[in-house]
């Protein structure tokens, strides 16, 4: 069940980072060409709101499979002195806690979009009626959310298939958990012999 959920959240997060990518290129492209026309004389007037716009959706789709991949910078100033119990309920209060604060702001940036939209707004220069854009954003503000919520059930209820579960993930993980999802270097792979088996 598990598995599953992290193979629809990577699903998720990985089409929300191929849309931020393709508007990346169409903003670099963009820009690219209008240094050009700026050069005939000719600039495009609303580059400077395409590229607002852009930044926005750009930034909020590519928040969730940064979150998988482990790309965020973390303090772990006292949380590394922390016992292995102590990081896992540490680790799964801050994932509750983000995904909680992630749909807050994206159901107040979607109520805002609606209330914009039933107010008629329109960019300045294109008059697009940008915020459906908003939209978009609160959509990567819940794949965000998606995200925190799939590393709060594996914090909370564990995960006995590490192997399978480092393969859906990325192979980087934070110092919450890569204590938890690691095992000890000096461990055998071996079972443990019964107590009253006879040493040899």
């Amino acid at each position: 069940m598990l598995l599953k959920l992290i193979r629809v959240e990577k699903g998720l997060c990985v089409a929300g980072m191929a849309v931020s990518g393709t508007l990346l290129v169409m903003l670099v492209l963009m820009s690219g060409i209008n240094v050009g026309c700026r050069l005939a004389g000719h600039p495009f007037s609303a580059s400077y709101e395409l590229s607002g716009l852009f930044g926005a959706l750009i930034a909020s789709l590519a928040l969730a499979d940064t979150q998988r991949k482990r790309g965020h910078v973390e303090l772990d100033l006292f949380t590394r002195k922390y016992s292995a119990a102590t990081r896992r309920r540490v680790g799964t209060f801050n994932v509750f806690a983000g995904a909680v604060l992630m749909l807050l702001l994206g159901c107040q940036l979607a109520n805002r979009a609606g209330v914009l939209l039933r107010a008629g707004e329109v960019s300045e220069t294109l008059k697009l009626p940008y915020p459906w854009l908003m939209y978009g954003a609160t959509f990567g503000f819940f794949l965000l959310a998606a995200s925190f919520l799939t590393d709060f059930v594996m914090l909370a209820f564990g995960h006995t298939d590490k192997n399978a579960y480092a393969q859906q993930r990325a192979h980087t993980v934070n110092s919450i958990r890569g204590d938890i999802e690691q095992p000890d270097e000096g461990a055998s792979q071996e079972p443990d012999a019964p107590p009253d088996a006879p040493a040899t």
